[in-house]
């Protein structure tokens, strides 16, 4: 039962790896496709990406029903959260069914 194996009869050819990851490539090539694809796109994302920091970032000036503001620091706050990040406390009221909130 202690008998070794015998070795591969043929050699393998080590196989290539990609130079843009860095990962064995099963490409005849030696890159991937998708390496090769964001290679090449690569000098003009950067062109887009620097047009797309260049805008500056309008923030809607219509308050949200989703959002209130905190008195105490002036950021806007999830209506559900009972209690701001600085530590301003809001008033919770009961509901109808009276299981509101006691935090």
């Amino acid at each position: 039962m202690n008998q070794k194996k015998p070795g591969p009869m043929y050699s393998t050819p080590p196989r290539k790896t990609c130079p843009v990851c860095g990962q064995v490539s099963y490409s005849p090539a030696g890159v991937h496709p998708q390496c090769a694809e964001a290679q090449a796109d690569e000098k003009r994302m950067k062109k887009v990406k620097a047009k797309k920091a260049d805008k500056p970032v309008v923030m809607d000036a219509t308050p949200s029903a989703w959002r209130k503001p905190c008195p105490k620091c002036g950021t806007q706050v999830h209506v559900r959260k009972a209690q701001c990040e600085c530590g301003h406390k809001f008033v919770v009221q009961k509901t109808k069914s009276g299981f509101g909130n006691d935090d």
